[in-house]
């Protein structure tokens, strides 16, 4: 642990970046190409919060003493781990399964946010960044394949 006698020192984490004004809209208005597309092709949005149960984001705490793997964790007061997602999809998949009686078929979804990995960062690899998700479940076939590359042409164009 450091020495209380010295000052903090202001410093960003490792793998963790500053976004300036400029990213910020360059994103936003990415964001808004691709939702504008999606919904076009009649998905809905679709959110899910940024903390789950471990064990529903498919990674297993290897041991009591590396609670972290690949992932940031914390452990609440009822002493459940949870954790910071670390993409999209497993969160969607734990939404699905709780609700999935009352979910339109097929349900056509869409999110966007932030994620997050306990890894080691490295030249163009963050421990926090955005990830887009389009999810078609209950549809048979390779159908909902290819429409989501023709979205995603569309949205590239």
């Amino acid at each position: 642990m450091a020495d209380k006698s010295e000052k903090t020192k202001a410093r960003l984490p490792r793998g963790f970046a500053d976004r300036s004004a400029e990213d910020i809209r360059a994103v936003e208005k990415m964001m808004a190409t691709i939702r504008s597309v999606y919904e076009l092709y009649g998905f809905e949005p679709a959110d899910q919060p940024l903390i789950e149960y471990t064990d529903a984001l498919g990674k297993f705490l290897p041991d009591q003493d590396r609670p972290n793997e690949g992932v940031f964790s914390f452990q609440d007061d009822d002493d459940q781990w949870l954790s910071l997602r670390y993409d999209l999809t497993a969160p969607t998949a734990r939404f699905v399964a709780e609700n999935y009686e009352r979910l339109p078929k097929p349900y056509r979804s869409y999110r966007s946010g932030w994620v997050f990995r306990n890894e080691k960062p490295g030249p163009g690899r963050f421990r926090q960044f955005m990830q887009f998700d389009a999810d078609t479940i209950g549809t048979p076939g390779v159908a909902a394949d290819a429409e989501m590359a023709m979205m995603m042409a569309d949205v590239m164009e």
